[in-house]
Formats: C-alpha cells, structure tokens, sequence
C-alpha cells in the first residue's frame, strides 16, 4: 500500500514538472513571437502596446475581409457574409463597356438643372381635380374628399405605335438561377428572355445578371442589333441553376452595370426575378434602391412561383415605388416581362412633380409617392407616367363655416411639371382648380350624394389599406381577424347605392383576399404574395399583366383596371 502511495506521488510531481515545462515552453515561444512582432513595428512602441496593435489590425483586415467581394472568376463576386452596402474594393472597371447608342440617347452624368419650364397644354400630361361633393351649405364647418388626377395621353394605335420611332430602353435582367429553378422554370425564363430580346428594337440595350449565392455578368450592355441579339441568346442558353440565393448580390452588380455606363438611354430599368428565399439580404436593400434611383433606373421585382420571399419583393417595389408582381403559374412569367416591358417602352414622362397650393386646410394625402410640405405648397413626386396612364392623388380638406357673400370656396389650385420625354424638354400644365359651392340655408339644398370618381378613388386607397392590415395578420397567424377586417371593407363597398367598375373590382379583391386567408397553409402557399401584389398594385395605380392565377376561385379583374393599351399589345404578341 506504502508502496503504491509513493509511486502515485511521484507520478504527480512528474506531471506537474512536465506541465510547468509546456507552459514554459509556451510562454517562451510566445515571447518570442511578441519579440517578433516589436522588431517589426515602430521602435517607440512598448512590447504590451505592439502585441494589441497586432491583435486589433489582424481583426481589422479579418472583418475587411469578410465584408470584400471575393472574385472568383471574370465578372462573377461571391460575398463572404452579405454584398457591402458601400462601394466596395473589387474592380469592376471592366464594366464599362456598354455599347455605344444612338444619338438620340443622353449621357449618363447628372443632368444639369433645367430653367423653369413654359406653360404648355400641348405635352402628353394634363391634371384635372374633382371634389366629392358640389355644393356644401354656408356656414357649416365640413370635411371633404377631393382627387388631383393627374392623365398621361393614350399611345397610338399598336400599327401606328410600330411605324413609329418609340424610346430606346436599357434594361438590366437580374435573374435568379439558384438550384430551385431548375428544370421547367429556368426554361420558361429563358423563353421570357429570348422573347424580351427578339422585340427589342437595335437601339434599345440589354444586360444580364444572374445570381445564386455569388452574382455574374453573362452579358454586358448589349445594343439589340443582329449581333447584339446573337450574343444576348447565347448568353440566355448558357444559363444553369445551382446553389443558394442571395438577391442583394445580384442587385450590386447590376447597380454596377448600371452605374458604369458611358452613356445612356432615355429609360432606363432593373427587372430582378426570383423563385427563392433570402434570409442574407433584408437589411441591404433600402441603399441599393436608393442607388438604383439615383442612376436613373427604375427597379421592378418579379416573385416566381409559392416559396419565394414576397415581403423582401414587396418591401423593395414600395421603396422603388414600382409594382410587385407575383407570379403564381410558372407559365406566365413571359406574360408578366411582356407587360413589363410593354409599359417602359410607353413612357412618356418623367421626374414629374405635381404642385398645390391649398387655400384651405390640407388634413391629408393619400399617395405612395414622395409628399413634401413647404406652408401651404405641397408637392407630389412621381418617378414616371405611361403613356394612357393615370394617378389620382386623394386629398382631405377642412372646410370652414363660411359667413361671407361669396357663392364658392377656393380649395386649391395646382399644377404639374414634367420632363417630356419626345420633345426633350421641361413641361409645365396650365394651373387648375379646385372650388366647392356655397349655399345659404333658405336656398335649396342639393343632393349630398358623393362624387362617383372621388368615391371610387376613396375605396381604392381604403382596399389597400385594408389588405395591409390584413397581411399583417396573416403574418401574425391571425387568421379570424384578417377574415373580419376583409369582410367589413367588403360589406362597406356592396352597402352603396351606387357602385362604379373600379368599386365592383375591388370587391371582387376582396373576396379573393378572404379565399387566401383561410388557413396558414393557403397563406403560406401564394395567398401573402398574392396579397402583398394587390396591395401594392392598387396603391402605385400600375400592373404588369392581366393573368390570373389558376387558384384564383374569383373572376378577378383587378390587374386589367390598371394595364394600359401598350401592355397589352405586348403581351398579345406572345401568342
């Protein structure tokens, strides 16, 4: 027993030697390595301070690391945590290699600020205003609806169209081919590209970016001419599907593309689809629409089939203010490219900016475009208009007891100015206003039935409302409550005496919104996207096609309200 006591102490003392010698051995080897690192960095500093210096530059180059694109191969960046949110290190100077255009396209640098236009009723806009009521009695204080409606020109007959020399386009394709979209859904977006290609005029110019986890440049900014056209098809067919998806990889490098150009054409847009789900990405988009409004480009997002992320899609056709289409049938995307391109190939005008003075109380503006204030002056910013295209701007005004002579009250007067596209000039409308007529209490009274236009304006503002609200339930799971919100709105619109088209769509809306809020799984599987689609169609008064989903069990007609002659010759020609 003494025996093996003695061998376990000697045992002990061994393996404590032999630990007190590794620590040694390694507070030797870390010294040297710290008197490494002092001859190597400036005499003045101390071995404790040169040590942290290391430490904290090594974390410094690790994080820059982390946060560079990596260039894996020409013109393809893979990111190691997220696309930067800023200019990043990689080269992409090649990029700047965009044909060359026609002379009737503009240069790429900021256009110099343009002298106060002349009032013109000749240009492709003009602006009207209605009020919901015609007459109100003198002395009594109300609150009143109006709209400032403002009326894009419709195109030419689609023969006439054709004959007719129509804007050149840059459009910049950012396509997702992450490994969900193999087999038939990369097919059908390579027919939706080659369509794309074939009806370019050689004027207009193409991109390509395709993304999954890293993004690429299959095409650079290809004027449509016969060789043009031979390269873009052969970029198309090279396209194959794989990995994972990272949007905002994709929207970088076309941002690149787009912001590269030597010159370019008088519109310009960003057509991003994709079939899949993104958890990278939320937190970069809102600096790259910026980016993308800033170079001239307007950004239209395409969700494709049930599983994509429609809230990232949603979230950035609000901020770019454009629609977000949805599309459910995986046989209906060229459909959805056609009307697509069929609007960006009518518009007329640009960088509109739509100016009231109000006379009376402005409660509020109900509109999804920019809105600033400067004392009574309002001021709506709208990015576009297409040609035969409408936005009607729904104001609230206070009305005040009125206690003079006079037979009408002055609400407000406004005007629009514009860049008009064909004439390549500033436009400004001839002013127009807004009145309300006066009554005295012994005269007769008229009728208070609202205004049809202003009412159907009213509901259509409310439609949106309420199916934000109630995709916000169907995210929280509440799935009673979303159904009571859609049904009251419903119930509101059918209550009416009188029911204009608009007002007969959107209950048609409604019912539909109800069928896809059944259940989570009927959420889940397109009824968010498809709500999340109506919502904001609705609201930008713009769609891209008329198609409805096979799931639909309503006979919606919604889409078709806001698609314009030129879209639907586009979409006619696939046949």
């Amino acid at each position: 027993r003494r025996l093996v006591l003695a061998q376990r102490s000697l045992l002990g003392r061994t393996s404590r030697q032999s630990l007190s010698a590794q620590l040694d051995k390694m507070g030797s080897t870390m010294s040297s390595a710290a008197a490494r690192s002092r001859s190597q960095s400036s005499s003045s500093s101390n071995s404790s301070r040169g040590s942290q210096h290391s430490l904290r530059q090594s974390a410094a180059d690790l994080q820059q690391q982390r946060a560079r694109p990596v260039q894996t191969r020409r013109g393809s960046w893979h990111y190691a945590q997220h696309p930067d949110l800023q200019r990043s290190t990689a080269d992409f100077s090649g990029f700047a290699d965009d044909d060359e255009i026609v002379l009737a396209a503009v240069p790429s640098a900021p256009a110099a600020a343009q002298p106060e236009p002349d009032v013109s009723g000749r240009g492709p806009l003009s602006l009207s205003t209605r009020i919901e009521y015609a007459a109100l009695p003198r002395g009594r204080a109300q609150d009143v609806f109006g709209i400032v409606t403002l009326q894009a020109e419709a195109a030419a007959a689609p023969a006439q169209a054709e004959a007719e020399q129509r804007q050149p386009l840059d459009v910049i394709c950012v396509l997702d081919v992450s490994g969900s979209m193999t087999g038939e859904k990369l097919r059908l977006v390579q027919d939706a590209m080659r369509f794309v290609i074939r009806e370019s005029q050689p004027q207009d110019r193409v991109s390509i970016v395709t993304f999954n986890s890293q993004a690429e440049r299959p095409l650079r900014l290809c004027r449509m001419d016969n060789p043009g056209k031979d390269e873009a098809t052969a970029a198309v067919l090279r396209l194959a599907a794989s990995g994972c998806t990272c949007i905002a990889s994709g929207l970088k490098i076309a941002l690149e593309v787009a912001e590269r150009r030597r010159c370019q054409n008088p519109v310009s847009a960003i057509l991003l689809l994709t079939d899949g789900q993104d958890s990278v990405s939320q937190h970069c988009i809102a600096p790259l629409v910026a980016r993308a409004q800033r170079a001239g480009c307007s950004l239209y997002t395409f969700g494709f089939g049930a599983d994509h992320d429609a809230r990232l899609l949603s979230s950035v056709a609000e901020q770019a203010q454009t629609p977000f289409t949805f599309v459910e049938n995986v046989d209906q995307i060229g459909a959805a490219f056609a009307g697509a391109i069929g609007g960006l190939s009518s518009v007329v005008a640009q960088r509109v900016k739509v100016v009231w003075d109000a006379h009376v109380s402005l409660k509020s503006v109900h509109t999804p475009f920019s809105v600033s204030h400067e004392g009574n002056r309002t001021t709506v910013q709208i990015p576009d208009m297409l040609a035969g295209e409408r936005k009607d701007l729904v104001v609230e005004l206070s009305v005040a007891a009125d206690g003079g002579a006079d037979d009408e009250t002055l609400l407000l007067e406004a005007s629009a100015k514009y860049w008009d596209i064909s004439a390549s000039a500033s436009v400004q409308t001839p002013s127009v206003e807004m009145r309300l007529l006066r009554q005295a209490d012994d005269e007769p009274q008229p009728e208070l039935e609202p205004d049809e236009e202003v009412t159907a304006q009213r509901n259509r503002v409310e439609v949106a409302q309420v199916l934000q609200t109630a995709a916000a339930h169907g995210d929280a799971g509440r799935f009673d409550e979303a159904q009571a919100v859609l049904s009251a709105q419903e119930q509101r619109l059918l209550s009416a005496r009188h029911m204009s088209p608009i007002s007969e769509g959107l209950v048609l809306e409604l019912e539909d919104a109800r069928t896809r809020m059944r259940s989570q799984s009927t959420w889940q599987h397109g009824g968010s996207a498809e709500l999340l689609d109506a919502m904001q169609m609705h609201r930008m008064q713009r769609s891209t096609n008329a198609s409805s989903s096979r799931a639909c069990t309503t006979k919606k007609c919604s889409k078709a309200m806001y698609l314009t002659s030129q879209q639907r010759s586009w979409v006619s020609k696939l046949g």
